[in-house]
C-alpha cells in the first residue's frame, strides 16, 4: 500500500488557478440553502443583458425551490406529502420529469436510489423535522419502513401526476433536484444564446461548450472535512457531447455522532439506517446534471464494489473513493477509470513475486503518477478551474448552509421571504 500512498500524495498537490484574458460573465446567489455560480464565457454573444440574466436565473431557481423543496411548507413537494390521497395526484411538468428519472434509476438499483426515504430522513435528523440528535427507536423505524418503497409510488408524463399505493408515502427530491436545477440554468441561457456557460450549485456541476476551445475543469476533492484538498481535476465538455456534467455525493460533511457512533446522512433504504460501507466519496459524469446528482447518490448506497459493477453494467462514468486503514482506494469506470489506484494491484504483486515484484510495481506507479502529474501541471497553465476551489461533495459539501444548532442541511432549503424580497429589488432596480 505504500506505493499507492506515495501515488496520491503527488497527485493531491493543491491545483492553482490562473486568470483568463477572455471576458466571463459570473453570477452567483442564494439558492437551496446553497449557492449557485453561472460563468458564461463572452457573454456579449447573448441576446439579454448582465441584469436580466440574474433575474432570470434568480427566478428560475426559485420556481424549483418552490417545486420541491420539504423545507416549504406551500411547495409543490410538500403538499403532495401532506396529501393522503390515493389517487392521480397533478404536479408539474418539470417536477414529474425529476420524479420519473429517480424511479428509472430505482429501477435500475433495486431501490438503492429510492425518493420515499423522507421520513426515514426526518428521523435520523437529516431533514426539515426538528432534530433530536438521537437515533430512531427500534419501533419507530419498523413502522416507518411500511411506508418506504419505490415501488409505492406510481408516476405519469402526460398528464403530469403522482399517485401513491400508501397514504402516508412521502418523497425527497434532495438526491435530484440541484442536478435538475443545473441543467435549467444551462437550457435556459442557452435560449438567449449563452453557448459556453458553467453552472454550479451546492457542488453539482454542469457545462456547455467551452472556453475560446479550452475545457471547462472541476475540481475532485479528497473526502476528507478537515481539508480542502483537491485530489484530481477533469476536464468536462470536451467535444464528445457525453461529459457534461458531473456530481460528487460523500458522507465527509454532513453526519452527527450519539455516544460515539457516527451517523452518515447517506440512508439506505433496504435497511432503513444511514450506511456502514466504507466508501467516501462518489463522483459521477454524465450527459445531464440530475443523471450525475441520483446516480450519485444511488453509488453512495450501494457501496465500491457493488457500485462498480452496476456503473460498469450501465457504462456509467463513475470514481469511488473509500477509506482504508493507510489511505484511500479508488475504483474508477469510464472515462474516469484512468484515475483508479487501488489495493489490488500490489496485493497481487506481492501474491506473485514478493518484494522485489512490489517494488517494481512501486516504480511502475511512480512512474504513471508522474506523467499524470505532468498533465495535470500543464492543464493548470492553460486552463482555470471553477470558482477558484474545488467543487466540494452534494449533500453535505463547502457550499450548504449550517443549520443554527451548526448541522449541514442535505435536503433542499432556503428562507423565502429573503429570497423573494432579493429578487423583487433586482427586478426594480432593472426598470
Amino acid at each position: 500500500m505504500k506505493s499507492m500512498a506515495i501515488a496520491v500524495f503527488l497527485l493531491l498537490v493543491p491545483v492553482q488557478v490562473f486568470a483568463e484574458e477572455a471576458k466571463i460573465l459570473e453570477l452567483t446567489g442564494p439558492t437551496m440553502g446553497t449557492r449557485y455560480t453561472v460563468k458564461v464565457f463572452a457573454p456579449e454573444a447573448m441576446s439579454i443583458t448582465a441584469a436580466d440574466a440574474q433575474i432570470r436565473v434568480d427566478g428560475l431557481l426559485r420556481r424549483v425551490n418552490d417545486q420541491m423543496s420539504t423545507y416549504l411548507p406551500n411547495s409543490e413537494i410538500s403538499r403532495f406529502n401532506q396529501s393522503e390521497s390515493l389517487q392521480w395526484y397533478e404536479v408539474s411538468a418539470g417536477f414529474a420529469e425529476v420524479v420519473a428519472y429517480a424511479q428509472e434509476v430505482a429501477e435500475k438499483t433495486d431501490g438503492a436510489l429510492d425518493i420515499t426515504v423522507e421520513p426515514l430522513v426526518n428521523a435520523w435528523n437529516f431533514g426539515p423535522a426538528p432534530r433530536t440528535a438521537e437515533p430512531p427507536a427500534e419501533a419507530q423505524l419498523e413502522e416507518l419502513k411500511t411506508r418506504i418503497g419505490f415501488e409505492k409510488l406510481s408516476v405519469r408524463l402526460d398528464p403530469p401526476a403522482l399517485k401513491k399505493s400508501h397514504p402516508k408515502l412521502e418523497i425527497d427530491l434532495s438526491s435530484i433536484a440541484k442536478g435538475y436545477a443545473a441543467d435549467e440554468v444551462v437550457r435556459m441561457l442557452a435560449e438567449h444564446d449563452a453557448d459556453n456557460v458553467f453552472v454550479e450549485i451546492g457542488g453539482e456541476v454542469r457545462t456547455a461548450g467551452n472556453k475560446a476551445g479550452q475545457w471547462w475543469k472541476v475540481g475532485i476533492q479528497l473526502p476528507d472535512a478537515a481539508s480542502d484538498t483537491v485530489m484530481l481535476a477533469h476536464a468536462l465538455s470536451t467535444g464528445g457531447g457525453d461529459d457534461q456534467a458531473m456530481a460528487t455525493s460523500g458522507d465527509y460533511r454532513n453526519f452527527f455522532e450519539a455516544d460515539g457512533v457516527r451517523y452518515s446522512h447517506t440512508i439506505d433504504p433496504a435497511t432503513g439506517r444511514p450506511v456502514t460501507h466504507s466508501l467516501a466519496s462518489v463522483s459521477v459524469v454524465a450527459e445531464s446534471c440530475m443523471a450525475a446528482d441520483a446516480w450519485a447518490t444511488a453509488m453512495n448506497v450501494l457501496g465500491a464494489e457493488r457500485g462498480k459493477m452496476i456503473a460498469e453494467r450501465e457504462k456509467l462514468n463513475v470514481l469511488l473513493v473509500s477509506r482504508q486503514a493507510d489511505g484511500f482506494a479508488i475504483l474508477g469506470t469510464g472515462t474516469l477509470a484512468g484515475y483508479a489506484n487501488t489495493n489490488e494491484s500490489n496485493q497481487a504483486a506481492t501474491e506473485e513475486g514478493g518484494e522485489e515484484k512490489d517494488s517494481s510495481n512501486t516504480l511502475a506507479i511512480l512512474g504513471i503518477t508522474f506523467v499524470a502529474f505532468a498533465v495535470v501541471l500543464f492543464g493548470m497553465a492553460v486552463g482555470v478551474m471553477f470558482g477558484r476551489r474545488s467543487i466540494s461533495g452534494s449533500c453535505g459539501g463547502l457550499a450548504n448552509a449550517k443549520n443554527q444548532d451548526g448541522s449541514v442541511s442535505c435536503s433542499l432549503c432556503s428562507n423565502p421571504a429573503d429570497a423573494c424580497k432579493e429578487l423583487r429589488q433586482r427586478m426594480q432596480d432593472s426598470k
